[in-house]
């Protein structure tokens, strides 16, 4: 799963960009279950149509500011109309081409007679347009906004708290030498670690570090906006009719009331297993919670979980040479990023080494 070769070839004095590998990883995983292939032609564009609108969405909207004015008359003039439009030009032609292909692999199959074809999502959404649903059609143009949400929702978060949670054992030698005893027990010998390994194994110290990284470094820290439907008033603030909405998951969970010492990266914190972030205790909600809530949570967590063993079984990690501290800095946006590139460097450890 992850490029553990190519890491190797690095050598343990080199400092392999780890950032970009976890997120050509999470990239690739995504396509693959979406259209069946790691890679796809245009794909510069695709993503970087994805990251505009991702920007259209979260950033400041004057529409939103002066809401009693005609919103496409300052869509218009403020030049988001022409921004939005540019981006559906960019993303609607690659959609269609691969919509095109996967029907005709269908019907190829079906002339065949071909059967127990692996189904990827586009298939599906196919399938289902095929079939046909009064209570909720399916048309090319669904399938087109399901693939952009999979991709805006699923190509950067998983990355991201995958480096995230490395920057963070980097930064805490102890919890890493902890985790890795713990992996390198569970699957000691073997030359490669599956999902099924993952799966009998069940390492929970991995879960408790996982929780308290997306504690501190929530891909989303703001969620997906909100609109509220009519007024209402909250702590004093009286919040008007159509209002966008933005929930601060990331000072809620680094809230001293609710958290203590909420600075430090303490896995121990979730020993108990009184807190959870399936949507039922609202101090610790990485994924949102109700019927909004991140419908790909087990895909993330799942993913995460089977790149951070491989990550930690087949090497030893540390600082590159005459590194002393980790740039812990984030970049602005919507899905919160390092600020630079997590570069470390990586020792292999070899799995007649992990059975000693």
């Amino acid at each position: 799963m992850v490029r553990v070769e190519q890491i190797r070839k690095a050598g343990p004095s080199t400092p392999v960009n780890l950032s970009l590998i976890l997120h050509e990883l999470t990239t690739a995983m995504l396509l693959r279950a979406a259209w069946g292939k790691t890679r796809i032609k245009n794909m510069p564009e695709l993503l970087a149509g994805v990251r505009t609108g991702i920007a259209l969405s979260s950033g400041f909207s004057v529409p939103d500011l002066f809401q009693t004015w005609r919103r496409s008359v300052l869509a218009a003039v403020t030049g988001m109309k022409r921004g939005l439009e540019s981006l559906h030009k960019a993303v609607d032609s690659v959609f269609e081409e691969v919509i095109e292909e996967r029907m005709c692999a269908r019907a190829e199959n079906v002339k065949t007679g071909a059967e127990n074809v692996d189904e990827n999502l586009v298939d599906v959404l196919i399938g289902m347009q095929e079939k046909g649903d009064s209570v909720f059609p399916i048309d090319k143009p669904r399938i087109k906004a399901f693939l952009l949400d999979t991709l805006a929702a699923g190509t950067g978060t998983s990355g991201s708290a995958m480096e995230w949670t490395m920057s963070e054992l980097i930064r805490n030698p102890k919890v890493m030498a902890k985790l890795q005893e713990q992996i390198r027990e569970a699957f000691r010998g073997k030359a490669v670690v599956t999902e099924g390994d993952m799966q009998a194994a069940d390492i929970r110290y991995l879960k408790l570090v996982m929780k308290e990284a997306l504690r501190l470094h929530p891909p989303a820290p703001l969620l997906v906006g909100r609109e509220s439907i009519d007024v209402c008033e909250v702590d004093g603030y009286t919040i008007t009719a159509k209002s966008r909405v933005l929930v601060n998951v990331w000072a809620i969970s680094q809230d001293p009331k609710y958290w203590d010492a909420p600075e430090e990266f303490k896995p121990e914190r979730f020993e108990k297993g009184d807190i959870d972030f399936m949507g039922s205790h609202y101090e610790f909600t990485p994924f949102g919670a109700g019927r909004r809530m991140c419908p790909g949570i087990s895909y993330g967590l799942a993913s995460m979980e089977l790149a951070l063993v491989s990550l930690l079984y087949h090497f030893d990690w540390s600082l590159p040479e005459g590194v002393s501290e980790l740039d812990m800095g984030e970049a602005p946006g919507l899905g919160v990023r390092r600020r630079s590139p997590l570069l470390l460097r990586a020792t292999p450890v070899l799995p007649a080494d992990c059975a000693e």
